[in-house]
């Protein structure tokens, strides 16, 4: 009878993809994030003149509206009209609010 001796198991390979593995995964997930990230950063910077337009329009629909409060609070009957109609859909007017800083 011819007998093999018994073969060594290699455990190297086995362990060495394991311990790949991860490192793999998470080099990967890493990539992913940054790649988004700089795109959430172009999406806002792409946003940015837009959102001053609106800053802009904000603060010449505040300045309008605070002058149709003092036009109302001197007696003119058409703003005293709008400043009510205004107030029943729950806009208010502070004319004396300053615009925001930005």
């Amino acid at each position: 009878m011819n007998e093999h001796p018994p073969q060594q198991t290699n455990l190297f390979l086995p362990l060495l993809l394991i311990a790949l593995a991860p490192v793999v995964w998470f080099g990967f997930q890493a990539s992913q994030l940054n790649q988004e990230r700089s795109q959430l950063a172009n999406l806002r910077v792409n946003q940015e003149s837009t959102y001053q337009n609106a800053q802009k329009m904000r603060a010449q629909l505040d300045s309008l509206a605070a002058g149709t409060q003092k036009l109302a609070s001197a007696g003119n009957k058409n703003a005293q009209a709008l400043v009510s109609a205004l107030q029943q859909r729950g806009i208010t007017i502070n004319a004396e609010a300053k615009p925001a800083a930005q």
